[in-house]
């Protein structure tokens, strides 16, 4: 209700060319609200079964259903992007029936800090030489934002590319959170820095976020249905906040727009468009990674630049493609299922390794990347692969720990 309200007063006149409409359908609203009880009836389902599971299953209402929903209802958008959307969600109430057998792999205490410590240093030492001194304090302001950015992608190329991204999402925040839990706070620290320095020196917002965000999940509760639930909770104060502030101290809804726009409804807005632009004409994974080494794009330039083209009237932006789209966009309806289960799949397999809930602003920041970035990038460059590696090599004893307690 809180959404619909920021959608009708601030979302829908404020950013009304990017194409949210004021079109409101009680048809879809009531279907939308009966699909809504439908999915807490399953609370104490999920609850019972997974501290874990139940955590992200929240955190998948909060980021892929609600959103979709409000545009659905009040903006009177197709039912394809919607469907799709609670066909992804519902597969994900499967995942407490998917038991993995993991291997009780253990790395000796003494060598676990040391590869914590080492990875993030040794990959860092490339994107250092390259970038050195090259930062801009008043990035930190968040301003200037833009002109870090240009400079970034003209020097950063080939493997310092893959280098930052498996850092700023991965070894890092995963490094970060470890030596948290081991009250290492020389390291935390160096961790928080470097982490900082990749943000000066690229403008990358998520990047400067990362680092509250892991340490906001880090202090708010002892399990994951806590840290979830409270984080929720501050969310709708801040969301309740927001506008009073934008109407109060600004000239425009700086707040609602930078985030309950950009973090929300903005990832939505893109899966209407790519569902709108593949209709009819599914990619079958001639953008993928390695997989297009098979079949050649129609197009002369990626799609991202199209769907940003031809909706919003900006040749230069790229506009992302979040995980339901992106099934969409290479397999059309059958992408959708078969990548909502290799969701299912994935967390699944997390499940299975519990690890210490310190850990759960990672997986927050993973679902985050998958709400705006296409699958096969998640899992490459975007680091979902190299966790899977620390969880059987690396988190074993925080497991044992936890199964202990």
């Amino acid at each position: 209700m809180l959404l619909e309200l920021i959608y009708k007063y601030f979302i829908s006149p404020k950013y009304f060319y990017m194409g949210y409409n004021w079109h409101p359908n009680f048809t879809k609203w009531i279907i939308s609200k009966a699909v809504f009880v439908g999915f807490l009836l399953f609370f104490n389902y999920m609850q019972k079964r997974s501290s874990f599971l139940f955590g992200i299953y929240l955190i998948l209402l909060f980021f892929f259903y609600i959103p979709n929903a409000v545009l659905f209802a009040l903006g009177n958008f197709p039912y394809a992007p919607y469907l799709s959307n609670v066909a992804f969600v519902s597969c994900f109430l499967l995942s407490p029936l998917i038991k993995f057998k993991v291997p009780d792999v253990v790395t000796p205490e003494k060598f676990r800090a040391l590869i914590m410590f080492s990875i993030p240093l040794l990959c860092a030492i490339p994107i250092v030489i390259t970038f050195r001194s090259d930062i801009n304090l008043n990035t930190l302001l968040l301003k200037e934002i833009y002109a870090t950015r240009d400079l970034f992608s003209a020097k950063i190329a080939g493997l310092n590319n893959y280098l930052y991204n498996f850092l700023a999402k991965t070894f890092i925040p995963i490094a970060l959170i470890y030596f948290l839990i081991q009250r290492k706070y020389f390291l935390v620290a160096g961790m928080a820095a470097l982490l900082l320095y990749l943000f000066l020196i690229s403008g990358n917002k998520i990047v400067y976020l990362t680092t509250l965000i892991l340490v906001i999940f880090y202090v708010i509760g002892n399990s994951y249905e806590q840290k979830t639930s409270r984080f929720l909770f501050l969310i709708a104060i801040a969301f309740i906040c927001f506008p009073f502030l934008d109407l109060a101290f600004l000239p425009e809804p700086v707040l609602t727009g930078t985030f309950v726009n950009r973090f929300l409804f903005i990832p939505a807005l893109l899966t209407q468009d790519y569902f709108d632009f593949f209709a009819h004409k599914p990619l079958l994974f001639a953008e993928t990674h390695f997989l297009n080494f098979f079949a050649a794009s129609p197009y002369n330039k990626p799609v991202g630049y199209l769907i940003s083209e031809l909706y919003f009237n900006a040749p230069d932006s790229f506009a992302n493609n979040g995980i339901v789209s992106d099934g969409f966009m290479n397999l059309g309806y059958w992408g959708v299922a078969i990548f909502s289960l290799f969701f299912t799949f994935l967390f699944a397999l997390f499940n299975s390794f519990k690890v210490h809930p310190g850990f759960f602003g990672v997986f927050f920041s993973y679902i985050y990347i998958m709400l705006s970035a296409p699958l096969f990038t998640c899992l490459i460059t975007g680091g979902i692969l190299i966790f899977v590696v620390y969880c059987f090599t690396l988190l074993g004893k925080e497991k044992k720990k936890e199964l202990i307690n």
